[in-house]
């Protein structure tokens, strides 16, 4: 199973230091606050929702990404939250 790494990321982010437990890049999505401008918490959402894939783990995460940092709303305040705003609005934008 592919994942998507750092090196795949196509924005700059801030790089806080968490604890491997850290609900922020652990365990299953929930209520935990969620931070778009954290690489640690953008590739953990990322491959939650890509960890399912057996291909084409870059294009789904790139996609992801940039609605994630372009697009998500500002009221958007958890992982619960920004993973049903990403369902709800997967093709509501275009992507380039």
């Amino acid at each position: 199973m592919e994942t998507f790494e750092k090196s795949d990321l196509a924005y700059e982010y801030d790089w806080s230091r968490y604890e491997r437990d850290d609900s922020r890049i652990s365990g299953p999505p929930d209520a935990t606050a969620f931070n778009r401008k954290e690489g640690r918490e953008m590739l953990y959402l990322i491959n939650q929702l890509t960890s399912h894939l057996a291909y084409g783990v870059d294009g789904f995460g790139n996609r992801m990404e940039k609605l994630l940092h372009d697009h998500l709303p500002v009221e958007i305040a958890n992982q619960q939250e920004a993973i049903r705003w990403l369902r709800t609005h997967w093709r509501s934008f275009s992507v380039h």
